[in-house]
């Protein structure tokens, strides 16, 4: 994990502004808050930081959802092939429903 914390730490000049790559600043600073919490800290107030953000937090719904995508694309042509009393392989099945439901 050091070697791809001084790997982002040795490109980031690059994306800040004035760098070669400035205008995917946002880009970059998406990647690096995904793989490391950001260091920043309140000293008063009534905000309340941890390390879950809000991307870490949707990127934890996204995977939860992937289950219930995958489940829905194979039942969508599972009930299409029993609707037509057709019969399909496993492969064919989840095919056809991956197609309609994208």
């Amino acid at each position: 994990m050091k070697a791809l914390r001084d790997a982002l730490d040795r490109i980031k000049p690059k994306f800040e502004e004035g760098g070669r790559f400035e205008k995917f600043h946002s880009t970059f600073n998406a990647i690096e808050t995904f793989l490391y919490v950001p260091n920043k800290t309140t000293f008063k107030g009534s905000h309340i930081r941890d390390n879950i953000d809000l991307k870490r937090t949707m990127s934890i719904v996204v995977l939860a959802m992937l289950p219930p995508l995958l489940f829905g694309m194979w039942n969508t042509g599972f009930q299409h092939y029993l609707a037509f009393g057709k019969t399909g392989s496993m492969p064919e099945i989840f095919l056809f429903g991956m197609l309609k439901v994208l």
